[in-house]
Parts: C-alpha cells; sequence; structure tokens
C-alpha cells in the first residue's frame, strides 16, 4: 500500500497532485507537506519556526536557516554576508528563486528535463535514484537518496558534492564560506513526507540538522515558497574556530547589542560613565607607585607596539609557540603564491580578478601545461582561505591544520619550479 501511494505521488510530480494543499507546508501531513520533516528536527532537539518575512539581521549563532523552493528572489550578497558572519543555512531549490543566490556560491543550477542515472526507484525516470555518495558527515548511514524530478547542480567549485547520480550530477553539496556553513539541495522535494519514507532520504535530513548545527544551534528556521526576505545579516555571527575566550567576547558582544536601546539612553549613558570613570581611578591607582626608591625613568611608562599578527615574522613566531591553527601562515602563502602567479601572467590580483578556468588558461599560456596543473590544483583551497587581516583577527575563521598548511607548502613548491622559481623556507 505504501509503495502505491509513493507511486502515485512521484507520477503525479512534488507540487501538482492537490491543488488545495500547499507545498512544503510544515503543519501538513499531506503527501507534499513538511510535518515529517519538522518532527525529525524538533526530535533533534530543534524548535521549527516558519517565518512569514524573514529579517536577516534576527538570525543568530543558535539559528540555522532552512529555504524551502523560495519565490522571491534570495539576495546573494546577504546570503554571502551572512554565511561570513558565521551563520548556518541549507539552500533546498530545484525552480524557485535561489539561482542567483547559489551562482554566488559557486554553483551552477541545471532545470533538466530528466536527470540521469543508472537506477530508477520502480523504474520510473522522473524518480532516479543518486547512489555516488562521498564520504561527509552528512552522508553517514545514507547509502542512496531517492528523487523527484530534480534539478542537478552541474558545476560545484570551492565545495563538496556529497551526493550524486552516476553521471556526476550533484544533488547535495556541503561547504563552508569563512566560518559559515551551508549545505545546497537541489531537490527539495526530498523532504516532504512521502519521500522521508525512504530511509535514506530520511537519514540524510537528520544529518544535515546535525552538520549544520555544529552542536550549539537551537532554532531551525524555516522559509518556504513566496517569503520576503529584508534588512541586512549581523556583521559577526558565530567562528567555529574560535577558542573559549573568543566565544565569550562574542558573547559579550551579542549581550551589548541586545540591550544598545537602553544603554544608549541618557541616565543610562550617566551611569556607564560614572562605573567606568571609578574603575579607571581605581586602576590608576593601583597602577602608578606611591614611592619609589631610586630616579624614575618613566620605562613603566613606554609603550611598545608588537608586530602585527599577520606578518610573516609573527606568524611564524605564533607556530614556533604551539599555536595550533596556521591559518595566518596559509593566509601568507596563499599571496605569495598570488604575487607570483600575478607576475607570470602580468595581472593584477589575478586570484580573485578571473575565474579558475581563465587563469588556468592564462598560466598555461605564459609558462606552460605543467605550471597551469600545478596552480589548478590548488586553485580551491586558496580561494577558501581568509585574507590575512580576517586569519589574524580573534574571530579569524576555519582551521588550518599543520598536516594542511604542509600540503599546501609543497603544492606552492612545486607551482614555484614550474613558474621558474624557488619558494624560501
Amino acid at each position: 500500500m505504501k509503495a502505491l501511494v509513493v507511486a502515485l505521488m512521484l507520477l503525479c510530480g512534488a507540487r501538482a497532485f492537490a491543488e488545495d494543499i500547499p507545498d512544503y507546508d510544515p503543519n501538513s501531513r499531506a503527501w507534499n507537506g513538511l510535518a515529517s520533516f519538522a518532527a525529525t528536527a524538533e526530535g533533534a532537539g530543534y524548535e521549527v519556526v516558519p517565518v512569514a518575512a524573514l529579517q536577516w539581521g534576527e538570525l543568530d549563532r543558535g539559528d540555522i536557516l532552512v529555504l524551502i523552493y523560495p519565490m522571491q528572489r534570495v539576495d546573494p550578497q546577504r546570503l554571502a554576508s551572512f554565511l561570513e558572519a558565521g551563520g548556518s543555512a541549507m539552500i533546498a531549490d530545484d525552480f524557485g528563486e535561489a539561482k542567483d543566490a547559489l551562482a554566488r556560491l559557486g554553483f551552477v543550477r541545471a532545470e533538466v528535463g530528466e536527470a540521469k542515472s543508472d537506477t530508477y526507484w520502480d523504474q520510473r525516470v522522473y524518480a532516479p535514484i543518486a547512489s555516488n555518495i562521498a564520504q561527509h558527515p552528512i552522508t553517514d548511514g545514507v547509502d542512496h537518496v531517492v528523487t523527484n524530478h530534480p534539478a542537478v547542480l552541474t558545476r560545484v567549485e570551492g565545495a563538496t558534492a556529497v551526493v550524486s547520480f552516476d553521471s556526476g550530477q550533484a544533488i547535495v553539496v556541503a561547504g563552508e564560506r569563512g566560518p559559515g556553513r551551508f549545505a545546497v539541495v537541489s531537490d527539495p522535494s526530498i523532504f516532504i513526507n512521502r519521500m522521508l519514507q525512504f530511509p535514506g532520504n530520511l537519514r540524510l535530513s537528520t544529518n544535515l540538522l546535525k552538520w549544520l548545527g555544529r552542536g550549539h544551534a537551537k532554532r531551525v528556521v524555516l522559509l518556504r515558497g513566496d517569503v520576503p526576505m529584508y534588512g541586512d545579516p549581523k556583521p559577526f555571527i558565530d567562528d567555529a574556530g574560535a577558542g573559549s575566550l573568543g566565544r565569550a567576547m562574542g558573547d559579550i558582544n551579542r549581550w551589548l547589542d541586545e540591550r544598545n536601546e537602553w544603554l544608549l539612553t541618557g541616565p543610562a549613558m550617566r551611569m556607564v560613565a560614572g562605573i567606568l570613570a571609578v574603575v579607571l581611578i581605581i586602576a590608576a591607582l593601583f597602577a602608578m607607585p606611591l614611592w619609589r626608591k631610586g630616579a624614575v625613568d618613566g620605562a613603566w611608562l613606554r609603550f611598545t607596539r608588537p608586530e602585527p599578527a599577520d606578518e610573516p615574522g609573527r606568524a611564524i613566531a605564533l607556530v614556533d609557540g604551539g599555536d595550533a591553527n596556521l591559518r595566518v601562515a596559509a593566509a601568507v602563502l596563499r599571496d605569495s603564491v598570488a604575487a607570483a602567479i600575478a607576475h607570470a601572467i602580468n595581472v593584477k590580483d589575478p586570484l580573485y580578478g578571473m575565474s579558475k578556468a581563465e587563469l588556468v588558461s592564462a598560466v598555461h599560456d605564459a609558462r606552460g601545461p605543467k605550471a597551469a596543473e600545478a596552480f589548478a590544483r590548488m586553485y580551491s583551497r586558496l580561494r577558501e582561505l581568509p585574507s590575512r587581516s580576517q586569519a589574524a583577527a580573534p574571530y579569524g575563521g576555519a582551521h588550518v591544520s599543520r598536516y594542511e598548511f604542509d600540503r599546501l607548502y609543497e603544492e606552492a613548491r612545486a607551482l614555484y619550479r614550474t613558474l621558474g622559481e624557488e619558494l624560501e623556507p
């Protein structure tokens, strides 16, 4: 009986079976509703919050933004800013208005008539099965995913295609942008009630929420269909690579931001100023010696400016001091490689001013096929690294291990040799 119901659902399509039942309704238990997805999220400890209008500035580190078939344009800059500030988002869209935002993330969504696969559910061409599963936390325990009239992702750069058809066309992609995490699903009908009856689809949904939640998210902010989006994301939401001190500072900043309305009133500001004045007077009394033997030369008042953390010498000192995160050193190495490529092809700032295909072609023409091949291997990792100033900041973004840095360094040395130069140790 279950197979017959699912067959009827797939035969009629994800959005054309019953005109009076809205698609992707989180309260609907109909075949095309999201009640099962909402129950799965709640069972994992999340509060599911459907929104009639999205205010980007209200999203915080405790939220997972889930966009299901948005029918209003998803602004690419706002989504990118949300992720770069440390937010988490899942974009599940096949024929909706997220296409521009996906292109900004580095994907091309192709709205194909029939996706190519070696296997189909019940031999039905509109229900291809994606069985090319990459090793990733999202695919833990997933051996295949059943789709329904899916779109596909034909170009994936700077992220990982975790679920694909045998033809290589991806349907689930996961990646990080700065400190933020995102997942892209080219078939939102995977999450409707009837499709979650397939074990692989259900396990995939659970794993997606767990990976995006990172252990601290409490809410799933659900946007589906024709929902307007307003405002701008917060400049800082979270940093997955921050330690306990960094997270404490972030919590203080959020606390101050949430209370800025009353802190900016006249009486409140006078009270804060008075408290700060008393604290400074007490600090000065303890800091200034009341008596001193011998001559006073003022040395204790001198201020020595430390070397900036994004300078090569400072980066080396941090590593020698036992710092396990080599993101600053990796950013310095990226700038060195970018300068070498710019010199080779005589183009200013090529890494961010040209596409991968244009860059590889230019290097090929300037220094030959070996140089182009060496550069192509490391292009994606170079683009994923933060700027030197971002890497040196307290909230510096992704973690770069010594193994990852050593691998990047050896690839850089190989590239330099093909360019006719030598990378200094």
